[in-house]
């Protein structure tokens, strides 16, 4: 430890010319950028330009709508990055403008400003929830969420925004957010509930047709979990037929009247759309159906199966649990039904009394009634003694909190003119 003390911070003739690790590496860099300089100089027939220096370009066969539509305020960017000329998708992150009246739609063409590019391409939303990133197909109105968009290369943690280019509103951005990363592929899924009717029922397996078109389908999904509408769980097996008929089998038997449901999330494929804006003068742009149906003034269509409707199930009666009296008599006493046989006559017979218990009847009725009178008189005594103590008492704690306050005023009075002194 003293050796390594003596060598940082004992003087020595060296120590004049020693430099820290910052100054090593501005020279280092120094010396790199005179290299550079002294290797372009040599090749000076290649008319080589550094950075901030003013050059004049030369454009031959510009269309007049340039020169006549020019405005000087609006810059020109000549020129690109070669590493940004490719084309993937892109995973951003975005968030509706809270200036902006509508949430934004999947599948609607939306233009997106990010470095000096700009093109339209349809975004696809959706939230990840740690799992699988799920579809959404409205954005969050408060909240931001990820999107895949098809475009060129762009660097991760770009800013950007995204207009629609026929404004409807007064506020033109619809949204901003940042861009995630590059990717050449992702998986975004969405739920699709399938639903199917037994056709044959053996035991605990049952033929399940109407959820499946053909045999192709039904491979795709074997082993997935299906149920019923009355709880039973099952599962796909194999295919019978080409008619998307499919074998399953369940936990319990089935019956005709029920309806078997299978949940699972599907794979939307992502739209690859990319329509560079390279001039605002004539753009070629993708509408929305929106647009498309309010041009050609096409209805919305109305679909019969996509409206709610009332719910209305019968209510099903299943018949008493009959177990045999052979098996009774093996269960235990706990498991065996406990019948207990009662006469129902016995109520609407009528009794006739002798006059020896008539007379016990009313004596025991009598006997019942002082005791009832006693008893009231007992509460209502006990009630009304205890109403009197605490009237008492409240009559003492006002007396004792008088008390109270008048010793706590004499002794303040005294203190007070203890600390004030004598009077000159």
């Amino acid at each position: 430890l003293k050796s390594k003390f003596d060598k940082l911070y004992d003087s020595d003739e060296d120590g004049a010319d020693k430099k820290d690790f910052y100054q090593q590496q501005k020279d280092e860099l120094q010396s790199y950028v005179d290299n550079t300089r002294q290797a372009m100089e040599e090749l000076a027939d290649i008319n080589y330009r550094w950075s901030g220096e003013y050059v004049k370009i030369v454009i031959e066969d510009m269309p007049y709508e340039f020169i006549d539509k020019f405005n000087p305020a609006t810059p020109v960017v000549v020129g690109g990055i070669p590493n940004e000329e490719g084309l993937s998708l892109i995973n951003i992150r975005i968030k509706r403008h809270r200036w902006y009246p509508r949430i934004l739609k999947t599948g609607d063409p939306i233009v997106i400003s990010v470095g000096w590019r700009r093109f339209q391409t349809i975004p696809t939303y959706y939230m990840n929830d740690r799992i699988k990133n799920r579809m959404l197909k409205y954005t969050p109105e408060h909240m931001h969420c990820s999107a895949v968009v098809y475009g060129p290369y762009v660097q991760p943690g770009t800013g950007f925004c995204a207009y629609f280019l026929k404004r409807a509103h007064n506020f033109g951005i619809a949204g901003t957010g940042s861009v995630l990363e590059n990717t050449p592929s992702i998986d975004i899924v969405k739920k699709v509930k399938l639903t199917g009717f037994p056709e044959k029922i053996h035991k605990n397996t049952a033929y399940v047709g109407k959820m499946f078109n053909s045999s192709l389908e039904v491979a795709k999904f074997e082993g997935a979990s299906i149920k019923t509408v009355s709880g039973i769980r099952g599962q796909v097996k194999k295919a019978s037929g080409d008619n998307g008929v499919f074998r399953a089998t369940f936990e319990d038997r089935v019956k005709m009247s029920d309806i078997v449901f299978l949940r699972a999330f599907h794979t939307i494929p992502i739209k690859k759309f990319y329509n560079p804006i390279t001039s605002l003068l004539s753009v070629t742009a993708m509408r929305s159906i929106a647009d498309i149906r309010r041009a050609k003034n096409v209805p919305v269509p109305n679909k019969a199966d996509s409206h709610y409707k009332p719910i209305a199930r019968e209510v099903k009666r299943f018949n008493p649990l009959k177990i045999p009296q052979s098996l009774q008599a093996e269960l235990p006493f706990k498991s065996k039904p406990k019948i207990v046989k009662t006469n129902t006559n016995a109520k609407s017979r009528a009794v006739v009394m002798s006059k020896h218990d008539k007379r016990v009847a009313t004596l025991l009725g009598q006997i019942n009634l002082l005791n009832k009178d006693k008893t009231k008189k007992q509460r209502e005594k006990v009630q009304k003694q205890k109403e009197e103590y605490t009237k008492k008492r409240m009559a003492e704690e006002a007396e004792a909190d008088a008390r109270r306050k008048r010793k706590r005023k004499t002794y303040f009075r005294i203190e007070g003119q203890n600390q004030r002194g004598p009077r000159d």
